[in-house]
C-alpha cells in the first residue's frame, strides 16, 4: 500500500505504545473500581439529541456528525464521555441508588485539536459521582485524582480552580446583552479587560480586581476575601472562598492556584471547576460539579496520551519465549504462570532453527525438547 497517509490528528498506536497506554488505561480503572467506582462502556455514537443533551449550544459542539442509513437521522461522535455518562445515569441507571459512582475508559473524537492536546482521536479516562445531593465531594474527587497522578508516578503537579457560574452573576448584576456577554468571554480568555469600560466603569473595575486576584491560593485568597463585589458576583466568590479554603485545609502539600474568570470550554459545568497540570504545563485532568436532571454531579477526566507522556513508570514487558508448533496446551500453560509471554511457530523446527526464528521474534528465550534455552 503506497498510501499511508493519516488525517492530521490521528495516529497508529504501534505495538510499544499500545502497551503503555493499556498499562495507564488499566491503572487507572482498576483505582476506580477499588474505590467502588461501576465501570461503564457507552457506544461510540449516538443520535444528536441524546449525545448533546446536556450543551447547552449544541452548534458549538466539538464533534463529527454522520447520517444513519438506517434511520435517516443525524447521529454524533462522542468528543467527551462525561456528556454520555450524563445521560446513563439519569436513563438506563436511574434505579441505582445514589450517590452513584461511575468510571469509564474509551476513545473520542473531537473536530478541532487544541494547543494543549494536538491528537484528534484519542481515549479519555474519567470517573463521575451523580448524586451528591448538598453535600461537597471535591476533598474525594481531588484525593482520587492525586492518588491515579501518584500510581502513574507523576510526582510533580498543580491544580487551577475557577468558577464558571461567575459569568452569569455578572450578566445579572450589569444586565449584559448576549453580545455583551460573548465579547467579555473573549476578553476573559486573553485575560484582557481593555475596551471592557463600554460595558461601565464599574464593570472593567470589577474585572479588574478579579484579574488581580489570579494566582497562587496561599495569596490570593487572601486579597480575594477583602475585595467587595456587587451583590450576586459577590455571592459567587464567597462560595469559591469557602470551597478552596476547604481543599486548603484538606490538602496543605498540594501546589494550589485560582483563576475565578477562566472560561468553562464544555460549557455545563456549575460551581466549582479544576484543571490539573504537570510541571511542564500539560493538562492532565479536568473536571468539576454540574448537573443532571436536577442531580447534583461532581467528575474529573484526562487523555490517556498526555498522561503517558508525563508519567516515569517502568513500562517493562515480560519474558518473551518462542514455542514449538506442537507444544503440549499444559505445558504452554506452565511456561505462561511462570511468567513467560508464549510466541507459538507456525512451523515444526529444529534446535538451530528454533534459535533463529526466536531472535527474528524478539524473543528473550525458546522452549525445545522441554527445556527452556536463552538466545545468546
Amino acid at each position: 500500500m503506497k498510501n499511508q497517509l493519516l488525517p492530521e490528528g490521528f495516529r497508529d498506536s504501534l505495538p510499544e505504545l499500545a502497551f503503555k497506554e493499556d498499562k495507564v488505561n488499566s491503572i487507572f480503572v482498576k483505582l476506580m473500581q477499588n474505590n467502588g467506582f461501576l465501570l461503564v462502556k457507552p457506544p461510540l455514537l449516538e443520535f444528536e439529541s441524546s449525545l448533546f443533551f446536556l450543551l447547552n449550544e449544541k452548534e458549538e459542539s466539538n464533534s463529527f456528525r454522520v447520517l444513519d442509513p438506517i434511520s435517516q437521522k443525524m447521529m454524533g461522535i462522542r468528543s467527551d464521555i462525561t456528556l454520555q455518562i450524563a445521560r446513563i445515569s439519569c436513563g438506563s441507571l436511574i434505579e441505582l441508588p445514589r450517590p452513584l459512582k461511575i468510571c469509564y475508559s474509551g476513545d473520542v473524537l473531537r473536530v478541532k485539536n487544541t494547543s494543549l492536546n494536538l491528537s484528534r482521536q484519542t481515549t479519555q479516562l474519567g470517573a463521575e459521582i451523580v448524586g451528591i445531593g448538598n453535600n461537597d465531594c471535591e476533598n474525594e474527587i481531588i484525593s482520587l485524582m492525586i492518588t491515579s497522578l501518584k500510581s502513574l508516578k507523576i510526582k510533580k503537579f498543580f491544580i487551577n480552580f475557577s468558577m464558571p457560574t461567575l459569568i452569569a452573576a455578572l450578566v445579572k448584576d450589569f444586565n449584559l446583552t448576549n453580545k455583551d456577554t460573548d465579547f467579555v468571554k473573549k476578553k476573559f480568555n486573553n485575560k484582557d479587560s481593555s475596551e471592557l469600560e463600554k460595558i461601565s466603569l464599574q464593570f472593567k473595575e470589577s474585572i479588574d480586581k478579579l484579574f488581580s486576584c489570579v494566582g497562587l491560593s496561599d495569596l490570593k485568597i487572601k486579597k480575594l476575601k477583602k475585595t467587595k463585589f456587587t451583590k450576586n458576583v459577590q455571592i459567587e466568590i464567597n462560595y469559591f472562598i469557602r470551597v478552596i479554603e476547604k481543599i486548603v485545609r484538606y490538602f496543605p502539600q498540594l501546589k494550589i492556584f485560582i483563576d475565578p474568570l477562566e472560561n468553562d470550554d464544555p460549557n455545563y459545568h456549575s460551581g466549582i471547576t479544576f484543571r490539573v497540570f504537570s510541571e511542564n504545563l500539560k493538562e492532565l485532568f479536568s473536571g468539576g460539579n454540574y448537573k443532571v436532571a436536577n442531580e447534583n454531579c461532581i467528575g474529573f477526566s484526562g487523555f490517556t496520551e498526555s498522561l503517558l507522556k508525563e508519567s516515569s513508570i517502568n513500562f517493562t514487558f515480560k519474558k518473551k519465549i518462542f514455542i514449538p508448533k506442537n507444544i503440549d496446551v499444559d505445558k504452554k500453560n506452565e511456561l505462561q504462570k511462570k511468567g513467560f509471554i508464549t510466541f507459538q511457530a507456525i512451523k515444526t523446527f529444529n534446535k538451530k532453527q528454533m534459535t533463529k526464528q526466536a531472535k527474528n521474534q524478539n524473543c528473550n528465550y525458546y522452549f525445545f525438547e522441554n527445556r527452556v534455552f536463552g538466545v545468546d
